[in-house]
């Protein structure tokens, strides 16, 4: 069961990560005839986006862990799991695709709040289950 439950792991975090890195990010140089001011905006943009998804992982894992499901008994195996495999479930519903315009740092924080004060006894499998880290609630508009 646990070399099972342990290539599973693997193939998701697999799967998170190459989803993650594609989310529609713009990389590299700007497109011919774009701007740089443009493109190095795209840029700052998504720094920040990045820097988003790490505090929500980052509230998340916390609050796994306060809840006592970090550990060789928990859902998550170790805090380093719980981080890989949350970042990359935040990352594919925070993508550029879903929210072009990037994140609103206000909706956020009300966001981060909102996983900080779930009771544990609620299952908190994605983020879209508290109405205030829903894409829409928390994309630019």
């Amino acid at each position: 069961m646990n070399m099972i439950r342990s290539i599973m792991c693997g193939l998701s975090l697999s799967t998170a990560g190459f989803l993650f890195a594609c989310g529609g990010a713009t990389h590299g140089s700007a497109v011919a005839g774009t701007p740089e001011s443009q493109a190095g905006s795209q840029n700052s943009q998504d720094t920040a986006d990045t820097a988003i998804v790490e505090r929500l992982t980052s509230a998340r894992c916390d609050q796994e862990q306060e809840c006592k499901k970090v550990g060789p008994e928990g859902k998550y195996a170790s805090r380093s799991v719980c981080t890989d495999q949350v970042r990359g479930s935040i990352g594919n519903d925070l993508n550029a695709y879903n929210c072009p315009r990037g994140l609103d740092r206000t909706a956020v924080d009300r966001c981060v709040g909102a996983i900080t004060m779930e009771e544990c006894g609620h299952p908190l499998d994605t983020l879209a289950r508290l109405d205030k880290c829903r894409a829409g609630a928390i994309c630019m508009k």
